[in-house]
């Protein structure tokens, strides 16, 4: 148990403690202690702020969060969307996660964070994937969902929409681990193979189709980002990649029965996109009619009448670009989207060691297309929320020169 400690002490005990707070949010096991996560933003945005020495502030999120005020302050949304309180959580988030504030001590919190919660995202995939021969979902403790049903698998956390994104992000993680070490010419366990394997198969369980194509899309680009500079070993890596594919492409396609399944049933009632397209078209509705400051800061313009709605003001935005323009317009989506694309473009420091892209970006790369389909960028009860500003926290930090010697895991 002392060793434990220790090794928790010098990876980061509050980043550490940040993961402890996510997970709870997160595994299914722990939902009855998800307080504990909102407990974490308000206490540990206080001892950051009191014992680290901030040398720098992000103008953009500055910017971004002026425009979220803004938008409640002109539009005014119904007081059952909580907007104001919504904010101020959402703060307390981005003081903790992202760059709104930076410091040294801040950036290593942050990397040290991130790690600790891609770790978190590999258990709850290699869990969850063992937990489907077991017989154990936990969406069912929630959701009243026949298990044939398609989506209906969440593994060890409450919900697939969850698994699936979790797993894609696990699998990426793994995957720049990988391709790391062996650029690097360093040897990697066999292990980390079978946790890879693992992960996709519980993505592809989840059956969701945007967590799907984000996965495959973001291994595509680390493939390209790693082997730009080195043409020549391209053709070996994917040859390897193909031969295990091909291998695996039984036991995949079992795997996939939910997610061919759900497309289908989307092809029959309309087209890939049904499912998705007439939330869309609330949130074009929405910015149309507010294009400058949106209808307000996670809040929509029309009241859905269903109990959840009524009863805790819930939004399902069903894309967050969407969400982001259609709740505070231009003033808002303008500054997202160049936060978005700076941490996705800017190189991390070499100080680190790094390759052409930094862990963060690979997971910035993935959200960045998952968030078409889904829509949590404010909400911040929401732990893929967590982990997308902690991207964006992380990818920043590893950004920065005077960060030299930091434990990783």
């Amino acid at each position: 148990m002392q060793t434990i400690f220790k090794y928790i002490s010098q990876h980061g005990a509050w980043a550490f403690l940040f993961m402890a707070a996510i997970s709870t949010s997160l595994l299914g096991p722990l939902n009855q202690f998800s307080f504990l996560y909102t407990a974490a933003l308000l206490v540990l945005p206080l001892n950051i702020s009191a014992l680290r020495k901030i040398t720098n502030i992000n103008f953009l999120i500055i910017f971004l969060l002026a425009a979220c005020s803004a938008s409640i302050i002109l539009a005014d949304p119904a007081a059952i969307f909580k907007p104001w309180q919504r904010l101020v959580y959402f703060i307390l988030l981005l003081l903790t996660a992202s760059p709104l504030v930076s410091s040294k001590q801040l950036d290593i919190f942050r990397i040290q964070a991130f790690e600790w919660c891609m770790n978190l995202c590999v258990f709850v995939g290699v869990a969850s994937f063992f937990c489907y021969f077991l017989g154990i979902n936990y969406m069912r403790t929630i959701i009243n969902v026949n298990d044939s049903f398609s989506g209906s698998f969440g593994g060890i956390t409450p919900q697939s929409m969850l698994l699936g994104p979790v797993a894609g992000i696990a699998a990426n993680w793994l995957l720049y681990k990988i391709l790391k070490r062996y650029f690097s010419q360093t040897t990697f366990s066999p292990l980390i193979l079978l946790m890879l394997g693992t992960c996709l198969c519980s993505m592809l369980l989840s059956s969701s189709r945007g967590a799907f194509l984000a996965t495959v899309m973001t291994a595509l680009y680390v493939l390209f980002m790693f082997t730009k500079d080195h043409i020549r070993k391209a053709p070996k890596i994917i040859f390897v990649l193909l031969l295990c594919f091909t291998a695996a492409s039984p036991l995949i396609g079992n795997f996939a029965d939910g997610l061919q399944n759900k497309q289908q049933a989307n092809m029959e009632k309309g087209g890939t996109l049904s499912s998705r397209q007439s939330l869309w078209n609330e949130r074009i509705k929405e910015f149309k009619s507010s294009p400058i400051y949106g209808v307000g800061f996670s809040s929509q313009k029309e009241i859905r009448i269903d109990i959840r709605t009524l009863n805790t003001g819930a939004v399902e935005p069903g894309t967050s670009y969407g969400a982001v323009f259609s709740m505070t317009g231009l003033l808002g989506g303008i500054p997202f989207l160049m936060i978005l694309a700076s941490q996705i473009l800017k190189k991390p420091s070499t100080a680190f060691g790094m390759h052409v892209i930094s862990p963060a970006q690979v997971c910035l790369v993935f959200f960045g297309m998952h968030m078409m389909v889904e829509g949590y960028v404010f909400a911040a009860g929401s732990p893929l929320c967590a982990l997308l500003w902690l991207s964006i926290g992380a990818a920043s930090a590893w950004q920065n020169k005077n960060i030299t010697n930091i434990a990783c895991l």
